[in-house]
């Protein structure tokens, strides 16, 4: 989870006079993948984005840093009836509700149990199972890695747990994907991570068999950094200790614990080096339209996780590893920046609409003004606006967020299908 302490002053005015223009962004296809031959282009589906109204998860209160909607990870959803519940992330999971996407409110801190309500825990993914408990799992920032009494660098690691309230209150079931403990580098030039693995998502497969886990390797180790994968059987969601296993070398071959990885997606250059360069924070859900898995994936340019673009792969099996496509640019480096602009410069001055984001503020050199959190465009996840559909189930068309915020609407098109 990344954050930024800057402050600045600003002048509000009513959002029915900020008017707001987004740009489409060309699609632009990514470089192969280190490890894995590209798929066919013309047997890939498409999308198109398209600017929408403006829409922003409740989000985590940070008065402190005149934050009122941080969303600082993945943000998972689910169904309960008639309602739709939310958790958004900083530090701390909260949990908000309502009829749809649009209209959630009631936000609350979740209770994780009185040790864990004083750790720094996300909860980046859930799954609603047939009989009404909620899972869920966490990532998890030890402090003091390789400073005393300080929370970075730290070296993230992941948990699992269980509710039976709709996640107002969670039993911690136990850590059961890490990686290994003396794979450390407090050299390293990222602000964060001097190791671990995180910045996740899971996803049951069709058939109930598996919970994948799709997440985010910062091994010291270049040959381990970049998108793992894991899978835990729906079996064991119960008791999963010591339950889970990791892809490594063609096979599901070492443990949760401590154990190797094979990035499916690796790093092209090292991350703990200034140029650090790889896919991170992926984000996944079933396409019923496409009848495709489809995974959305952060680039980061460099170790402080700078973005060029956001980018998408599919798959028809989650059980096959080799069926993953080749991952392509569908929104650029400028397509971020027009998404999450939030104002414009006026006389010296940065105007925003009340109400809305305004922490962190900047101008940039085209007049507008964007919030650092909300530009990097970190944490792309699709999110389907018909009942029933959530982070991990979106038709045709749903909204794409980035940082809990979202101007666009993302259609999806099968191969050779033309755009409307």
């Amino acid at each position: 989870m990344r954050r930024n302490t800057r402050f600045v002053c600003i002048l509000l005015f009513s959002l029915a006079s900020f008017v707001i223009i987004l740009l489409r962004s060309r699609m632009v296809p990514a470089a192969p993948p280190q490890g894995k031959p590209p798929a066919a282009p013309s047997a890939l589906p498409t999308v198109i984005l398209r600017p929408a109204t403006f829409l922003q998860m409740p989000g985590v209160p940070i008065p402190e840093r005149s934050l009122d909607h941080e969303a600082d990870s993945n943000n998972p959803l689910h169904w309960d009836g008639d309602t739709l519940y939310l958790f958004n992330n900083e530090s701390h999971p909260w949990r908000s509700s309502g009829p749809d996407i649009e209209h959630l409110g009631g936000r609350f801190s979740v209770d994780l149990g009185a040790q864990n309500n004083k750790l720094n825990h996300w909860i980046e993914s859930t799954w609603k199972d047939d009989d009404g408990t909620l899972y869920g799992a966490f990532h998890y920032e030890p402090d003091t890695i390789c400073f005393s009494n300080e929370h970075i660098l730290t070296a993230p690691r992941i948990g699992w747990l269980r509710s039976h309230d709709n996640g107002a209150t969670w039993e911690d079931l136990g850590f059961i994907i890490s990686a290994d403990p003396c794979a450390i580098n407090c050299q390293t030039h990222s602000p964060w991570d001097s190791g671990g693995t995180g910045d996740f998502s899971f996803i049951l497969d069709r058939n109930k068999q598996y919970f994948y886990f799709y997440g985010t390797s910062y091994d010291p180790r270049f040959e381990e950094q970049g998108i793992f994968v894991a899978r835990l059987a729906y079996a064991d969601r119960n008791n999963p200790a010591g339950k889970v296993q990791k892809w490594y070398h063609g096979g599901w071959a070492e443990p949760g614990i401590w154990g190797h990885v094979s990035p499916l997606f690796p790093a092209e250059r090292d991350y703990h080096t200034p140029d650090g360069a790889m896919f991170w924070g992926p984000a996944i859900h079933w396409n019923t339209y496409l009848k495709m898995w489809v995974m959305l994936l952060n680039h980061a340019r460099d170790t402080k996780l700078t973005e060029d673009g956001i980018f998408i792969t599919y798959n028809r099996d989650l059980a096959n590893m080799e069926g993953w496509s080749k991952p392509t640019m569908i929104l650029n480096r400028d397509g971020i920046l027009h998404a999450t602009t939030i104002g414009k410069v006026v006389d010296g001055m940065m105007v925003v609409p009340r109400g809305v984001y305004y922490g962190e503020l900047r101008a940039a050199g085209d007049g507008t003004v964007i919030a650092d959190t909300l530009s990097s465009g970190w944490y792309p996840q699709v999110v389907g606006t018909a009942k029933g559909e959530t982070d991990k189930l979106c038709g045709r068309k749903g909204r794409f967020f980035m940082t809990g915020l979202s101007r666009l609407e993302i259609t999806f098109l099968k191969p050779g299908e033309k755009a409307e």
